[in-house]
């Protein structure tokens, strides 16, 4: 009876003890619930702030963008002016001849990002090739595509120089391609995948400039390899003697929240027959 007396009570210590187990078990199911939604809210509460503060950013980029493109037409409607202004000459001595400066650009750019400042060859050269740095697709789909990130101009100087656009975030560099001896870039054309623009593989990551191509004054195309991404848009106008200068549109790297583009629209300053002559003296 005794034996029978003591299992009794060992089994009824069991069963108490997994009544304990099971509702401390319980509880803290119920804290780490409790935690993890506490941890989930304060994170959405984060990313709505920080989207917030991007799109004010935007904002106020956009606003410099019109600022900045205001005080260049103003600048140019003075340097038109007092072109105007000069008085004819009535000396064979050579006097040197105010030109307006022409840019050339296509219809298909991105408005993503904002402008830079003006890049330009030495006096007295020109613009005979270029290279591409182009992040290729990814193989994974979390992965923010970017297409071409940065674009570097050659000037037909005897130093070689460059000009480019701001430094891209990664990619390969592609092979520089450039005009035959003699001749010089002219015009050029863009391959842009627009923002807003969807596809069965890609519905919301935009990758803007993909590829660009310019013609030679000789008539010869000169085709880089490029992201495939986009359509073709039509040529620019030409420059009749070169191209001089490079401005780019280029969207920073805004993080993970952002989706990122790197270059976005490019225009060139066309050289002027007065630049050339000077570099030639």
């Amino acid at each position: 009876m005794a034996r029978f007396s003591t299992i009794l009570i060992v089994g009824m210590l069991v069963v108490i003890t997994c009544q304990i187990s099971a509702q401390t078990l319980d509880e803290r199911l119920q804290q780490f619930s409790s935690s993890f939604m506490l941890f989930k809210r304060v994170t959405e509460t984060k990313i709505t702030r920080l989207e917030a503060k991007n799109t004010q950013l935007e904002a106020l980029l956009e606003l410099k963008d019109q600022q900045h493109e205001l005080l260049a037409e103003k600048v140019a409607q003075l340097e038109l002016s007092l072109m105007n202004e000069q008085p004819a000459s009535t000396s064979n001595s050579k006097i040197a001849t105010i030109h307006t400066e022409e840019v050339i650009t296509v219809t298909n750019g991105e408005k993503d990002g904002r402008w830079g400042r003006l890049e330009t060859c030495p006096t007295g050269s020109r613009a005979t090739g270029y290279q591409t740095q182009n992040k290729f697709e990814a193989l994974f789909e979390d992965v923010d595509e970017t297409g071409m990130n940065m674009l570097i101009i050659f000037c037909d100087d005897l130093l070689k120089t460059k000009i480019s656009s701001p430094a891209g975030f990664l990619g390969d560099w592609q092979p520089i391609r450039e005009c035959p001896a003699g001749s010089y870039m002219k015009s050029f054309r863009m391959r842009v995948s627009p923002a807003g623009q969807t596809t069965e593989a890609n519905t919301t990551d935009n990758t803007a400039i993909n590829n660009i191509r310019f013609t030679c004054s000789n008539g010869r195309e000169l085709r880089g390899e490029g992201n495939t991404g986009g359509t073709w848009g039509d040529y620019s106008a030409e420059c009749v003697d070169g191209i001089c200068g490079m401005e780019t549109r280029f969207r920073p790297d805004g993080g993970l929240l952002v989706d990122n583009t790197a270059l976005n629209d490019v225009r060139f300053t066309c050289c002027t027959p007065a630049d050339l002559e000077l570099g030639h003296e």
